[in-house]
């Protein structure tokens, strides 16, 4: 679960940058089961790139965290949900 906390406050709190924008794209890819370009991985700098990695390990066994649902309502819409 600390993994899921700490991509939320990046996606909180962490600047308005490019590597927000990809983590954004993985977590909604994962929330509403969407296709995500892996290759946008390598553009992360090497502490985003372990924090999305590690969110793709831990999601599936955080499945039903509050976390997850507050990181959820962070990148998708009520309306989008699932």
């Amino acid at each position: 679960m600390p993994n899921l906390k700490d991509l939320e406050k990046r996606l909180l709190h962490g600047p308005a940058d490019p590597g927000q924008t990809i983590l954004r794209e993985v977590v909604k890819a994962l929330c509403l089961e969407e296709k995500f370009k892996i290759s946008d991985l390598y553009e992360l700098s090497l502490d985003d790139f372990e924090l999305a990695i590690d969110t793709l390990k831990r999601w599936r066994l955080d499945r039903y965290t509050k976390t997850k649902e507050r990181i959820t309502e962070l990148v998708c819409p009520p309306s989008d949900k699932t």
